[in-house]
């Protein structure tokens, strides 16, 4: 993807929050310096080049009354992962599933995929409503996956700066602690959930003047992290997706986790369990451009930050990545 200096700042401008206005294309425009009508053919170029994943909206999913938990699976032969894989993939409540470990054939300052024989391979996202996540999850009990939900989230949801292949550094949540899933909302908001949560038809005027005002309150209560593009980040020029991990001590997790969090690098921060056969305790996601940029970048976080010897669990391989469906079953 190759964009001029002028495309690059409208790229970063359009995975921050849109105004909620009736043509926010074009009061993104005026902010820019530019016209709606140029700005609806950079996005209609970058739909053709297969870069948006989406434009919509992005929702807290425990304000919505959701569970989400990240699950890994124990060692498999080459036949039950590919059969685990097929199970995974085809569960709706799966948002992300990945390989995640050490690419095959590469070695780097004596790493090898050798070191990580012990580890679990396949990982994925589960989430789904809190009163139906156990169902959802028992679906795949014959695979015993291990379960690592968040602790703590000290980073979520960055935007991709193509300017300086960097990270903004923006936090969406000022509490690090997650809250638990709230009620579940009455049926005219799940309508408008359901409305504004797929990839907007005609973006230059994607909302109804009658939603508006529900949508604001949402926003400002944190329901409504934010509408806005949303990169397919391979696809941009971001294929080192590292899962970093470290085992620190318990009362520590905060003040290492606000460290990573405040680094442009880190996408993601959290803290979770750790388990007998995975014993990190603070998990920070990275994306660069190669493999030996990604383990430079894990190095000098773990130097900078004053984090003991971990290990960066890159993504070799992705089977999905979507947003969460929210009440989609429900849909008339």
């Amino acid at each position: 993807m190759r964009l001029t200096p002028e495309q690059a700042d409208w790229l970063f401008a359009l995975q921050r929050p849109w105004p909620l206005v009736e043509r926010p294309l074009e009061a993104l425009a005026a902010t820019l310096g530019t016209t709606a009508e140029r700005l609806a053919r950079f996005l209609a170029d970058l739909r053709r080049d297969g870069v948006v994943r989406r434009i919509g909206a992005v929702f807290d999913a425990r304000r919505l009354g959701y569970r989400s938990c990240l699950f890994g699976l124990p060692r498999l032969s080459p036949t039950e992962e590919a059969a685990a894989v097929r199970e995974v993939v085809a569960l709706p409540g799966v948002t992300h599933a990945y390989l995640r470990g050490w690419p095959e054939g590469v070695e780097i300052d004596g790493v090898s995929a050798r070191a990580y024989d012990a580890y679990p391979r396949l990982w994925f996202t589960l989430s789904a409503r809190a009163d139906r996540f156990e169902g959802e999850l028992a679906r795949l009990a014959p695979w015993k996956p291990i379960p690592f939900p968040a602790l703590a989230r000290y980073k979520i949801d960055v935007v991709f700066d193509p300017r300086t292949r960097a990270r903004d550094e923006r936090t969406e949540y000022l509490s690090p602690v997650a809250p638990r899933p709230a009620p579940l909302p009455d049926e005219p908001a799940r309508a408008l959930i359901r409305r504004y949560q797929h990839d907007a038809a005609d973006p230059a005027a994607p909302f109804l003047a009658e939603d508006l005002p529900r949508l604001r309150a949402w926003q400002a209560d944190g329901t409504l992290r934010r509408f806005a593009l949303l990169l397919r980040h391979r696809a941009g020029g971001f294929t080192a997706n590292g899962m970093c991990c470290w085992r620190v001590p318990e009362p520590e997790l905060p003040v290492f986790g606000g460290r990573l969090a405040a680094d442009p690098d880190v996408t993601h921060c959290y803290a979770r369990p750790p388990r007998d056969d995975f014993p990190f305790n603070l998990y920070a996601m990275i994306h660069k451009t190669s493999w030996q940029e990604g383990y430079e970048a894990f190095m000098r976080l773990t130097r900078v930050a004053g984090l003991p010897p971990g290990k960066v669990f890159f993504s070799t391989h992705e089977f999905k990545k979507s947003s969460i469906p929210f009440f989609e079953e429900e849909r008339p």
